[in-house]
């Protein structure tokens, strides 16, 4: 579920992408429609949510920057656990995607560590990284997250590894 409440200029940016058809991942909200039915990750995937929630809403809320960076650390050392965990399932499941699925990690990990360690002035994480990491985890579920999903439940009802020729979202950029 997403919450679509928005300021009067973001409706008016959102006009032409909701004509279009997409998606708004601007909120970040736990729902059964991000349930990959892998029960790890799901479980990890619910966590995560609710940590990128609580910096977020620091964010938002305008609370010192002494409680944002705390809720960005805490995002930021689940974010690593996390893509070690998922790294760890996926090799262990033989994905012929794993390259590309680690490529998508690392983009998000260079960026959230580039706020996160303090090189970067509060500002603008409050202004960049309070957009970016929300949308980012969204996208990276409902697309990567999903692909493996998929391919891991394929693979085990046919009783062989997919074609790694065919990526199931060849168009998701790495």
């Amino acid at each position: 579920m997403i919450d679509n409440s928005m300021s009067d200029s973001e409706s008016a940016d959102m006009s032409d992408s909701e004509s279009a058809g997409t998606v708004d991942y601007g909120r970040l909200v736990w729902s059964d429609d991000l349930v990959l039915g892998i029960a790890s990750i799901d479980e990890q995937h619910r966590e995560w949510i609710a940590l990128v929630q609580a910096f977020e809403r620091a964010v938002t809320e305008g609370h010192p920057a002494e409680e944002m960076r705390r809720t960005l650390a805490a995002a930021v050392a689940y974010t690593e656990s996390h893509f070690a965990d998922e790294q760890q399932v996926m090799e262990d499941a033989g994905y012929p995607f794993l390259d590309d699925h680690l490529a998508q990690h690392q983009l998000a990990w260079d960026r959230v560590h580039a706020f996160a360690s303090g090189e970067v002035a509060d500002e603008e994480v409050r202004n960049s990284l309070a957009e970016f990491l929300p949308q980012w985890l969204m996208l990276h579920i409902n697309t990567a997250d999903r692909q493996f999903a998929r391919w891991l439940k394929g693979s085990a009802a046919a009783g062989t590894p997919a074609d790694p020729a065919g990526r199931v979202f060849g168009d998701i950029p790495v």
